[in-house]
């Protein structure tokens, strides 16, 4: 097997950090560099300068004269970056040895750029005490209709299922709140209720019913409660609680442990990202 050129994070790893890509292309990476070593050195490299720049920003630069000939910088999208890179430990270099330079008027230094030839992009900044909530996965979950021939269904249920699968939370949990307790899907009924109350913004009334969903035990809704239990506590700002609950997911190794698994990988390198963030404000 031919070991990793850290593609995937070349491409991915600046726009990782600063949050512009796609859920499913962030996700995808993240299963990329989770288990693979070069990756993650990688991305750990690029927070590293990421933070050095935060805490040393760039000297004012005086704009050079026109150059004598163009300057060919490499085509590559890597170059590029790891020009960037070569830049930025340029400049923290310089400023380190500034106390000791005796001649007060230094010279500016300035990079050589032409119109054929724009510079290569700046690494950016970490973001700095990012919310949980921008973690939180909200989306109503599809509800597919058993098939099986002869099973017998509570008409509330049904009516109920029927507007949450519509859209329409406020007729769909009027409906389901008339499923008899005793009815084999009453759980059921409580769970997509919860959901419901979670995508109106109840926070509190959906984790109070979830609650009572795995409270009940073993079901076929617990593991989904379990997770939407850790979406709340997300949109709550509360990584902690929501890492405990996507722990739970896992262990279950049910349908939903990869992407339980994913998301709290996530939580834990936000939760690092605003440890580092607030040792450096010295908070």
């Amino acid at each position: 097997m031919n070991p990793c050129d850290r593609a995937p994070a070349i491409e991915n790893a600046a726009q990782y950090i600063e949050g512009s890509l796609s859920q499913l292309d962030a996700e995808r990476f993240e299963d990329h560099y989770w288990n693979c070593p070069a990756c993650l050195a990688y991305l750990q490299a690029l927070e590293a300068v990421s933070d050095e720049l935060a805490r040393e920003p760039l000297p004012q630069i005086a704009p050079a004269p026109p150059p004598r000939r163009v300057i060919a910088w490499p085509g590559p999208a890597w170059a590029l970056g790891a020009m960037a890179a070569a830049a930025v430990l340029a400049v923290i270099g310089i400023r380190t040895l500034e106390p000791h330079q005796q001649n007060p008027q230094r010279a500016q230094i300035a990079p050589v750029v032409s119109p054929q030839n724009p510079p290569s992009p700046q690494v950016p900044s970490l973001p700095v005490q990012q919310a949980a909530s921008q973690l939180a996965d909200l989306t109503l979950p599809a509800f597919a209709a058993p098939t099986l021939r002869g099973a017998a269904v509570d008409a509330h249920f049904e009516q109920g299922m029927a507007a949450y699968s519509h859209g329409d939370c406020n007729s769909a949990l009027t409906a389901l709140a008339n499923v008899p307790a005793q009815d084999k899907q009453q759980r059921k009924a409580e769970f997509y209720s919860a959901l419901c109350r979670m995508h109106d913004g109840d926070l509190a009334a959906a984790e109070a019913g979830l609650r009572k969903v795995v409270e009940a035990g073993d079901s076929l809704q617990l593991e989904s409660a379990l997770y939407y239990l850790a979406q709340i506590h997300l949109a709550q700002n509360d990584p902690a609680e929501a890492h405990r609950y996507l722990a739970r997911v896992v262990s279950l190794q049910g349908d939903m442990e990869k992407r339980a698994r994913l998301q709290d990988q996530r939580v834990q390198l936000l939760e690092k990202t605003n440890r580092d963030a607030g040792a450096r404000d010295g908070k």
